[in-house]
């Protein structure tokens, strides 16, 4: 029954997931199209996602010093994180402006990959010919689902491919902040609270770099009616609750799974992103587009089998070392009495 439970609290977790991972995605293709400043837009959601959980620490009186860090630990241990994840999520909605969602989805997929790399080299993550083979599936799953189905940009394609490369190592890094550090950071938003300052401020030079000038030039900015500046509130506005929304479901699976659990589940969810783009827009699936889908979807059950049964054999080592050391307590127990009674 325990393990019944955990499968069921793990599915609604990844249900949770979904649901604003693929209303951010849409949302912030239709926003980068009619608002052409991608960077500064993430800076701002940075910045109120900060601030919407500092108002609920305070509320709850959750800021207190029990879960303070020293300078010295933030920056070692949560810098590493907050860098990747700025460079992860200000790329990703960059490329946004140049590509397709067929062909984000399709690059952005390879993060796994990364993932599994940078999982060996912090030895989060045994290297197993099996787990290889489940990756190796799976992006060739996602190749044939989108064969000839995108409008390719070299730059766009570059940026994404970026994304997924600081989006490996912002995933390893994170599991290890909540999972192993003992930071006293297990709870996703006590975690966004530390990480969003330092991903804000990792963003804004390259913000103000690229976008700043444009923007201040930009008359849809400073020449910007009541309806226009309404309409790029409701962009930073909304943004910023969908991505307060994401980065708290994200976070709340990974500190309950893995690093690459959660890449597998974001396949799904773009697998999910890819047909609803294609029905959507119209585009018809060939049989390429078909077999990819099986065999991702494949390579998909692959890893939730191994990984459940990876589960059940630690498990039954665990009530193995149980068991042994309660026969030893019970044998020492009966050789103190025995030792009494002569």
């Amino acid at each position: 029954m325990g393990n019944v439970g955990y499968y069921w609290k793990l599915a609604g977790q990844i249900l949770f997931y979904y649901l604003w991972s693929i209303l951010l995605t849409f949302f912030n293709k239709w926003a980068f199209r009619t608002f052409h400043f991608p960077l500064t837009i993430s800076f701002f959601h940075m910045c109120i996602v900060f601030h919407v959980v500092w108002l609920y620490r305070l509320v709850t009186k959750r800021d207190c010093e029990k879960d303070h860090l020293s300078w010295g630990c933030y920056i070692k241990r949560v810098f590493p994180t907050a860098v990747a994840a700025a460079l992860d999520i200000s790329l990703s909605n960059w490329s946004f402006v140049l590509i397709t969602v067929s062909l984000y989805t399709m690059s952005k997929s390879t993060c796994i990959i990364f993932i599994l790399i940078f999982a060996i080299l912090f030895k989060l993550e045994q290297p197993r010919v099996s787990s290889v083979f489940v990756i190796l599936l799976i992006a060739t799953g996602l190749f044939l689902f989108t064969y000839k189905s995108t409008t390719f940009n070299l730059f766009g394609f570059i940026l994404v491919m970026a994304a997924s490369f600081f989006g490996g190592l912002r995933w390893v890094t994170a599991q290890m902040v909540l999972q192993r550090d003992g930071l006293k950071l297990s709870n996703p938003l006590d975690f966004v609270y530390y990480l969003e300052p330092l991903m804000a401020g990792s963003l804004l030079p390259l913000a103000i770099g690229i976008e700043g000038e444009d923007m201040a030039l930009s008359p849809d900015f400073i020449l910007a009616d009541s309806h226009q500046m309404l309409h790029i509130f409701f962009i930073v506005g909304g943004g910023s609750t969908l991505a307060l929304m994401l980065t708290f479901s994200e976070y709340l699976l990974l500190s309950n799974t893995s690093s690459i659990t959660l890449s597998v589940c974001g396949i799904i969810k773009e697998i999910v992103i890819l047909t609803l783009s294609t029905t959507i827009g119209g585009d018809p699936l060939s049989n390429i587009n078909i077999l990819g889908l099986i065999v991702c979807l494949l390579g998909i059950a692959l890893h939730v089998y191994l990984k459940h049964r990876r589960l059940q054999k630690e498990a039954a080592e665990e009530q193995d070392k149980e068991d042994h050391a309660s026969l030893l307590t019970s044998g020492s127990n009966e050789n103190l009495s025995v030792t009494s009674q002569t």
